[in-house]
């Protein structure tokens, strides 16, 4: 068992993972460190098969794209067309750079097209070149190329960072604050019915709910009635309410309504406020105004608090694992309303393998569809890009009928951890096994003009995104590693941000830029 690929794998990733977290003087090789003893280890014959690299990076961009999806269609709908024409301007940087000096130095197209397959170390378009061109020399030099441009990146995006000077940890409070603004603060305030114009004509509570966009959650009224009784339904004048919603909402239904009268009113009820944690399969997915249960109950939703922001809780809004529910509800509903909606994380299951291995499934299965691009052909979007998207349309829709695809906060950082880890240590030692053979035979000019062409690129998107359009560093991490369709670079993005905000932007570019680097291979070798 010690000459097995098990052995090899987990000792790469034990020595890997010891080194990649020391640090000198604040600094640390983090993932690059598991790259090195991988290329180490295949050098000396400690190879792992292609099945393990797969395996690895299935997991890991399934876990991205589940936890990615909900925020991914709203940055393809704010910022989808910038960050894509950045993520396309990247490519054809690098593509430019390496045909110009290949061209200098009088290398062939062929060459030309490994250098640049290797440099974004990305395998569908080495096959879509191979397609086009069958000549063994693109894949011999992307094979010399590819471990540096793995290296060349990872170590690139770490030190990026720190020639910029910024500081990661007030880039996350930024990205924080810019998504707390898109959704205001929710606020509860009690108010006392003083337009006399509601003296002898009350008003539906329906009808200010849905003039001031507030939720009524408490009602004192002068008739002495339930919430669930039909009278109760109407606001009459003197009645005194506790609303939920924005400043400005709350201003407005001041100026309707009459004066607030302060937090301190003591409402003579039952009532009372839970703050739950949704944790139940049951309701994972499920839009609030089919959870018929809470309304028997005669609970109501008065605020969704997601990742630190504060959602107003739209009848058609999908509930996620892990929001924090605001509920008013009678005492003596208290459990029964704590059970529906969850409220423990350790309940819920820690892995439930259907919506997994299903949602790779399909993943694997729309990449394999082909499609036609003009003067191109066909292509496809690969393993890793078809298990992308539909991760980040399974993540977005949360549930199909009974089936939940989303994943516990515990279940996926483990996918994500265990896929890159496996990953990297199968590229590793591939890509080791024959280094010093490749470069024996082609010398180091391909690297050489294969790494420039990554700084360069790189150093002018990420100048251009943060002097002249002044991004978040940690959209600029994304739109680097998702514009080079590059896993390994997206690990390094997330571990030293030690966040996953870089995954968004990842995912907002990937396809486009894997479309778009498959036709750069192929266009280089049918009209050059």
């Amino acid at each position: 068992m010690i000459h097995s690929e098990i052995f090899y794998l987990f000792s790469i990733i034990s020595v890997g993972y010891i080194l990649g977290n020391i640090k000198i003087r604040g600094f640390s090789l983090d993932i690059t460190a598991m790259l090195l003893v991988a290329l180490i280890a295949g050098h000396f014959g400690m190879v792992i098969s292609d099945n393990f690299k797969l395996f690895g990076l299935a997991i890991f961009i399934y876990a991205v794209g589940l936890q990615s999806g909900p925020g991914f269609f709203e940055t393809i709908k704010n910022e989808g067309i910038k960050l894509n024409i950045l993520a396309i301007s990247l490519l054809l940087s690098i593509f430019v750079c390496i045909y110009l000096i290949g061209s200098y130095f009088g290398l062939s197209h062929s060459v030309i097209a490994g250098i640049f397959t290797g440099s974004l170390t990305s395998v569908p378009s080495l096959a879509a070149a191979i397609e086009v061109k069958n000549d063994p020399l693109i894949s011999v030099i992307f094979g010399v190329v590819y471990p540096f441009g793995i290296f060349a990146t990872i170590l690139f995006i770490r030190i990026l960072p720190i020639i910029f000077r910024v500081n990661l940890q007030k880039e996350v409070q930024s990205y924080e604050n810019e998504k707390k603004q898109k959704y205001p603060l929710i606020f509860t305030k009690n108010f006392k019915i003083t337009n006399e114009n509601f003296k002898d004509h009350p008003i539906k509570k329906s009808q200010v709910e849905k003039l001031t966009s507030t939720l009524i959650e408490r009602i004192e009224s002068v008739d002495k009635c339930d919430l669930d009784e039909k009278d109760c339904k109407q606001l009459h004048f003197n009645d005194i309410i506790r609303v939920s919603g924005t400043k400005e909402q709350l201003e407005t239904l001041s100026v309707m309504l009459g004066a607030e009268i302060g937090d301190a009113y003591k409402f003579h009820d039952d009532m009372k406020v839970l703050r739950l944690l949704v944790t139940s399969k049951d309701i994972v997915g499920k839009k609030i105004a089919s959870i018929k249960e809470l309304k028997s109950l005669r609970a109501i939703v008065t605020k969704v608090r997601r990742a630190g922001i504060d959602i107003a809780p739209h009848p058609s809004l999908a509930l996620m694992l892990g929001d924090k529910l605001y509920v008013v509800t009678p005492q003596k509903y208290r459990e029964r309303v704590t059970d529906i909606i969850g409220n423990n994380l350790l309940k819920y299951p820690a892995a439930d393998f259907l919506p997994i291995s299903l949602g790779i499934v399909f993943g694997i299965l729309l990449g394999s569809i082909p499609f036609t691009l003009p003067m191109v052909g066909d292509i496809k979007l690969s393993f890793v890009g078809g298990i992308l998207i539909t991760a980040l349309v399974l993540g977005r829709i949360g549930r199909i009928g009974p089936v939940v695809w989303q994943l516990s906060p515990h279940s996926n950082t483990l996918m994500k951890t265990l896929g890159q880890l496996i990953f990297m240590a199968s590229i590793g030692t591939n890509a080791g096994k024959y280094l010093l053979q490749g470069l024996s035979e082609n010398g180091f000019l391909p690297i050489y003009i294969a790494i420039f062409a990554l700084i360069f690129s790189l150093f002018l998107i990420a100048f251009i995104c943060r002097i002249f359009l002044k991004m978040n560093f940690l959209n600029i991490l994304g739109l680097l590693s998702g514009g080079m369709t590059s896993t390994p670079t997206l690990t390094m993005a997330n571990n030293i941000s030690e966040s996953d905000f870089p995954s968004v932007s990842y995912a907002a570019v990937y396809p486009m830029a894997l479309v778009s680097a498959i036709v750069l291979s192929q266009l280089l070798l049918k009209l050059f």
